[in-house]
């Protein structure tokens, strides 16, 4: 391994950078309402969905088994009790239309919600990360995670528990329709 690779709290840590990213330019958008900004805010809704989908996925899958078997098992629980309420958040936000009276609240709340998730992480878990684990172990981690984020759904399934066994059986029949609506709806395919 060189020195350069980068360990699960960089991976993960660039994950919420660029979904905050993503939260600042929608913070922008609020109240707006003509055509152009509309369209603006639901792709970066869907932007954003995708990305903390499969973000979620592989901390489930790859992260929090670690986190509950060698550091503990109440952090590990206590983030995805979080997870779990985002995603009825981004499930909430999948069935809204972006001139729906209540969607930038709805968008307000993700924010809250994850920004709440990543000082929580950052603040202890991602420390005890590194207390805990070798550079060697937390390297392969992030390779596991970059992997699951492929294969991962990109949608919000708030009805699956966030069960990493779980997760994984029901993961890739869940991301292969996702990806297939995705397909047929144009979803997640703007850029920058």
């Amino acid at each position: 391994m060189t020195e350069n690779e980068r360990d699960v709290v960089d991976v993960l840590s660039a994950d919420h950078r660029e979904f905050d990213r993503i939260f600042t330019e929608l913070e922008g958008l609020r109240g707006r309402g003509e055509p152009e900004a509309l369209t603006r805010k639901r792709e970066l809704v869907d932007e954003v969905t995708i990305g903390l989908v499969k973000h979620s996925v592989a901390e489930e899958t790859r992260v929090y088994p670690r986190v509950e078997k060698q550091i503990d098992k109440g952090e590990a629980e206590h983030s995805k009790e979080e997870h779990a309420e985002a995603e009825e958040t981004m499930k909430r936000l999948e069935r809204m239309d972006a001139d729906d009276p209540g969607f930038d609240d709805a968008v307000a709340e993700l924010i809250a919600e994850i920004r709440h998730h990543v000082e929580h992480e950052e603040g202890r878990m991602f420390a005890e990360l590194r207390a805990n684990f070798t550079r060697e172990e937390l390297v392969e981690m992030a390779q596991q995670v970059e992997t699951i984020k492929k294969i991962a759904p990109t949608r919000a399934h708030p009805m699956t528990p966030n069960d990493a066994g779980v997760r994984l059986a029901v993961g890739p029949v869940a991301s292969l329709l996702d990806h297939l609506r995705d397909a047929v709806s144009g979803r997640g395919t703007t850029s920058d």
